[in-house]
């Protein structure tokens, strides 16, 4: 089988198994699979529903690519303008510390402290911040730690199990806080796609009941800390968006929009 008439059979079988973007993907397969015996393997895989992204370890998030398994969910593309926002806010303020609470991969964070050593972009001394990345996931905290290694950040971003911001010292700090915690409600997870269901942690993607589980708890440890000042920013659901700012309205937060323009994103300071 010649690349031509390999890459037009991988486009089929995906076509048949209804992948969305299979165009993009059946060129990726074509350049990963090293034999016929690893193609057929693949794309059984494919047909039972298991997203190319865990088949081959690797995603594209922020122009980087990222090493994933199933102990954490496939970044998406929506989130990505959480790193354009993290920017502007270290770029006109000082920041003492910056977390990303409940980082799986890490692309959050690796994302941001990558852009901002761009002196296109920042000019600042990155070593007079702290970065950490926190999960309640030492499965998470082992992929975030990988993909830290694979850019040479060991030396600025941090990893911490806690639960949130639990056991982080910040009194008297300065932060910014980048958040993406389980958001989606019960019944709106149990609706989600198979392959979303079978395949990634349900523990990374659904927010109990109303979506808020761990906004609430978030809100909660805010109110016990004694913060020199700190920036939130969140993500969440667009149905639940409204909720989720009421859980936050003494910080005054404001909407932002998503690429898809949804309302996606809450921005707040103290």
């Amino acid at each position: 089988m010649n690349n031509l008439s390999e890459l037009f059979y991988i486009q089929r079988a995906l076509r048949k198994a209804k992948y969305p973007d299979y165009k993009r993907v059946s060129k990726e397969i074509a350049e990963f699979t090293k034999s016929r015996k690893d193609l057929k393997k693949i794309l059984e895989q494919i047909k039972q529903g298991k997203p190319w992204e865990y088949i081959c370890k690797s995603v594209e998030f922020y122009t980087i690519q990222f090493y994933i398994n199933q102990n954490v969910i496939i970044p998406r593309i929506e989130t990505e303008k959480m790193v354009n926002l993290a920017i502007k806010k270290f770029k006109k303020e000082h920041f003492d510390t910056v977390i990303d609470i409940g980082t799986g991969s890490g692309c959050i964070i690796i994302a941001l402290v990558k852009s901002l050593m761009l002196p296109s972009i920042c000019k600042k001394d990155l070593t007079k911040t702290k970065f950490i990345a926190t999960d309640s996931s030492g499965r998470a905290l082992n992929v975030a730690e990988e993909n830290i290694k694979k850019h040479n950040l060991l030396n600025i971003i941090k990893i911490k199990k806690t639960d949130l911001i639990k056991r982080i010292n910040l009194k008297n700090k300065s932060v910014l806080l980048m958040a993406n915690l389980p958001y989606i409600p019960q019944r709106q997870y149990e609706r989600l796609d198979e392959s979303i269901r079978k395949y990634e942690p349900k523990s990374a993607l659904e927010g109990g009941v109303d979506g808020n589980k761990y906004y609430k708890k978030l809100s909660e440890q805010l109110r016990t800390r004694t913060f020199k000042n700190f920036t939130l920013i969140l993500e969440t659901e667009e149905s639940i968006i409204e909720e989720t700012k009421k859980i936050f309205n003494r910080y005054n937060p404001i909407i932002v929009k998503d690429i898809y323009d949804k309302n996606r994103f809450l921005i707040m300071s103290s």
